[in-house]
């Protein structure tokens, strides 16, 4: 309600507005949430196999390549020292 009553319209963004193309609510990203998102798809991939399966690829081969989607501005950091301390 907080929100609501501050700025109708940033409530409105926030917790309503879905883009019309996808049917999904728009987020800025930010750091934490990037590397949430990128071992949340590395963890939910290995369900993708069957448990004998799953340790064949390495999960740092998995983080790499989820994390070149995150990488640079569209993961919300401000600079490559920035990224450097979230992936590590």
């Amino acid at each position: 309600m907080r929100d609501f009553l501050s700025c109708p319209r940033a409530y409105f963004l926030r917790n309503i507005y879905k883009d019309p193309q996808t049917g999904k609510k728009i987020n800025i990203i930010n750091p934490a949430l990037a590397l949430g998102n990128t071992v949340h798809d590395v963890l939910e991939g290995l369900s993708e196999f069957k448990a004998e399966d799953r340790m064949k690829e390495s999960l740092l081969d998995k983080f790499e390549k989820a994390w070149e989607r995150m990488a640079g501005k569209l993961g919300g950091f401000k600079d490559e020292v920035e990224e450097k301390v979230y992936k590590e």
